[in-house]
């Protein structure tokens, strides 16, 4: 039994913080879908089961609860290559950031290597890069179609991608202009600490009412923002910019002006 999260590494701990434990043991993953044996946990409030067999999800199911007092534990269920495949190839992100041992009954951690630290994550390649803004032009010029068409759900939708992929673009802006490494961690967790104080206030205006007109300003702030980040790496590293905002503004601006026109 491993201990991981916050809780485990005595940081960042308050009263919402999760209780992170991975099982781990040739029989766990059985224990995916059967909520008896987590009874003792106490009463539960809700629970789900994860099988995770998407490509960008974790390699084992997880069993996540919440207790009905209010505390989330998060269980993963992992066969002994969880710890076996670290001790042959070094540990994960997670484990970098720490753990604790809680029970070891057969030795199977022993070679487990100690915890380093928060990775430093890299920079990306130029077809990261590109690939990162052909994504985010091609998704900013179909906001504004569901803007015009009152398909304000969707458009929310495509805002919100449009967001992850502008907070990837910001993780590798702070990576390679800072003069020290910067933990970005993920999800956007923490990001008023380690993005730029220029980019962090700006942040506000990348979210919208449900409405067409702040839908629209906050495409427009979006596609600014992102501008501008592109700009200041290109300008300090041998990555391309595409240099698409005056086409894409363009284009968004016609399809609202479309929209507005009489029919």
């Amino acid at each position: 039994m491993i201990q991981t999260g916050s809780r485990a590494r005595n940081q960042r701990v308050d009263r919402f913080s999760d209780l992170d434990i991975e099982l781990i043991g040739t029989a766990a993953p059985a224990l995916a879908g059967d909520d008896s044996w987590a009874a003792p946990l106490g009463n539960q409030l809700v629970s789900i089961h994860l099988a995770n067999e998407e490509d960008d999800e974790p390699d084992w199911p997880t069993y996540l609860i919440v207790l009905a007092g209010g505390r989330k534990v998060d269980l993963t269920l992992a066969g002994p290559e969880r710890i076996t495949r670290m001790i042959e190839g070094g540990l994960d992100e997670l484990y970098q950031r720490g753990y604790l041992v809680r029970l070891d009954k057969t030795g199977l951690t022993d070679g487990l290597p100690a915890a380093a630290g928060p990775p430093v994550g890299s920079g990306p390649t130029e077809l990261e890069f590109v690939t990162n803004e052909r994504e985010f032009w091609f998704e900013a010029t179909q906001v504004p179609i569901y803007i015009a068409r009152g398909d304000l759900w969707p458009a929310q939708l495509r805002m919100a991608e449009l967001r992850s992929l502008l907070l990837e673009m910001l993780q590798w802006h702070t990576r390679l202009l800072s003069t020290r490494p910067v933990d970005t961690w993920h999800n956007g967790h923490h990001i008023g600490e380690w993005l730029a104080p220029a980019y962090r206030d700006r942040l506000p205006e990348l979210f919208a009412h449900h409405t067409r007109e702040d839908l629209a300003r906050a495409l427009r702030a979006a596609t600014e923002l992102y501008a501008d980040a592109v700009a200041e790496i290109a300008a300090a590293h041998p990555l391309p910019d595409l240099r698409l905002l005056p086409a894409v503004t363009e284009h968004i601006n016609r399809i609202l002006q479309f929209s507005a026109s009489p029919q």
